[in-house]
Parts: C-alpha cells; sequence; structure tokens
C-alpha cells in the first residue's frame, strides 16, 4: 500500500473543512485624498478605486476626505491604489491609521500649490466681492 504524504493530508483537510489560503486575505488602506468637492468626486474615486483588479470595497467619505479600500495585497498593492486616485485628478496620499491617538497616526500629504478645484465637477474656491 502508498503512503500519502502527510502534507497532501494536511491540504485535503483544510478544504474539506472550508479554511482559505494566504492569497484570499485581504488588507485595508486609508487614502487621503485633496481636491474632493461634491458627491460627484466622491462617485468618481469609488469607480476608479473599485475598478481595480484585486480590490474587494471601497468606501469614501467626503466630511473626512478618507477613502477605506479593502483589497487583496497578492493582485494590487497600496502605492497603485494611490497612484490611481492621483491618476484621477485629486492628490492622494497613503494613511497609517493603524496607530493609536496617543501615538500620532501617520497621514502625510504633500499639498499642491495649485488652485483648489473638484477634479470631478471642476467646482472651485472663489472669493466673492462685496
Amino acid at each position: 500500500m502508498k503512503k500519502t504524504p502527510l502534507a497532501v493530508v494536511a491540504i485535503a483537510l483544510v478544504i474539506l473543512v472550508g479554511g482559505t489560503y494566504d492569497s484570499n486575505a485581504y488588507e485595508t488602506a486609508s487614502i487621503s485624498i485633496d481636491g474632493m468637492r461634491c458627491g460627484g468626486c466622491t462617485s468618481k474615486v469609488e469607480t476608479v478605486l473599485s475598478g481595480k483588479a484585486g480590490v474587494r470595497t471601497v468606501s469614501v467619505d467626503l466630511e473626512t476626505s478618507l477613502a477605506t479600500v479593502e483589497y487583496y495585497p497578492s493582485k494590487v498593492d497600496q502605492a497603485e491604489l494611490v497612484a490611481a486616485v492621483s491618476g484621477a485628478g485629486f492628490t492622494a496620499a497613503a494613511c497609517d491609521l493603524s496607530k493609536k491617538k496617543a501615538e500620532g497616526a501617520s497621514c502625510n500629504m504633500k499639498k499642491a500649490k495649485t488652485a483648489s478645484t473638484g477634479a470631478s465637477c471642476g467646482t472651485k474656491d472663489k472669493k466673492t466681492a462685496i
């Protein structure tokens, strides 16, 4: 009788029980976005990020200017997500919000020195003459 290697038995057991491999594990990225002015802007960011292969879920908050993305690192990395948002016409930077507030969460964004313009809606911060 032929002996089955222990590794084959272990893999079969994991599959039978319903386990998953690391390739199915996902991570969460927080991306700070500058330049969003309206719901159309948030929709554009959501569409761009959702269209990337390997993205599981996307949530964009206009009030906090933050996108939260669940993604599979085996298919896409955080730098590609930031580049996609930048390519859509916004200033974007990855944030490390995993630290406690006492440690100081890191979200470094270099502000563009151009006029504040919404990439999607084309709105501008305007000064009104009195």
